[in-house]
């Protein structure tokens, strides 16, 4: 409306197209991004280059800034052990199986371990110390026939005799700091046995078998 009461239109507002306002909005973002890229190019400190570990260059000199990645610490590591240990890096791949326990039945009264002395051979134990132990867990007795079977008196399933082998490894053959089963048994001072590692060096003493328990089979009294 004018001074003279008339009502007068206003003026049409031209609008910008909506695409090509977003087109400069996205335009001055990115030129934003460039320009703090380069800025923070331009404060990048130089790159010292890798050098060599043994004779303390680059990264590896005792006066470098530069953090060393956790990738050449490793590898750095691994190259150290193999030039001074080697046999620590080899230890760990040598196989060790044991063969299953086989077992026959003599009449009702008797269980023959066939394989005992090629599972001890294994095991690097002697016989006598695995008899001592299989014939204190299982409460019996035995003996050896001409083949190297063991005769054990009673009758017992393959799994028992499986179990019993089991907690002998656990106990004299099995290294408790490394797991591996390239051990020594050997007797020490005061009658003792010790567990040594040939792989870690490390030294335990084992427990004594305990032989004074056996099982009692025999025929019920008859009540009066």
């Amino acid at each position: 409306m004018d001074t003279n009461g008339e009502v007068t239109e206003a003026a049409p507002v031209v609008e910008k197209p909506v695409a090509e306002t977003e087109d400069k909005a996205v335009d001055e973002v990115t030129e934003l991004f460039k320009e703090k890229e380069g800025a923070v190019a331009e404060e990048k400190e130089e790159v010292v280059p890798e050098g060599d570990h043994e004779a303390g260059t680059g990264i590896w000199a005792h006066d470098a800034a530069q953090p060393i990645p956790y990738s050449l610490l490793v590898s750095r590591f691994f190259s150290l052990i193999q030039s001074h240990h080697p046999d620590l890096l080899s230890s760990g791949t040598k196989s060790y199986k044991i063969p299953p326990p086989q077992c026959l039945r003599e009449g009702n009264r008797r269980t023959i371990f066939a394989n005992i002395a090629d599972i001890c051979k294994r095991m690097k134990r002697s016989d006598d110390h695995v008899m001592q132990f299989l014939f204190a867990e299982l409460g019996t007795s035995g003996s050896v026939d001409g083949s190297r079977r063991l005769v054990i008196k009673g009758r017992f399933q393959q799994k028992q005799i499986e179990n019993v082998l089991r907690r002998y490894i656990v106990e004299y053959v099995t290294c408790k700091t490394c797991r591996s089963p390239d051990t020594e048994l050997n007797k020490g001072e005061n009658r003792l046995y010790f567990v040594t590692c040939n792989s870690c060096g490390s030294r335990r003493s084992v427990a004594a078998i305990k032989t004074g328990f056996r099982g009692q089979v025999g025929r019920r009294k008859r009540q009066g």
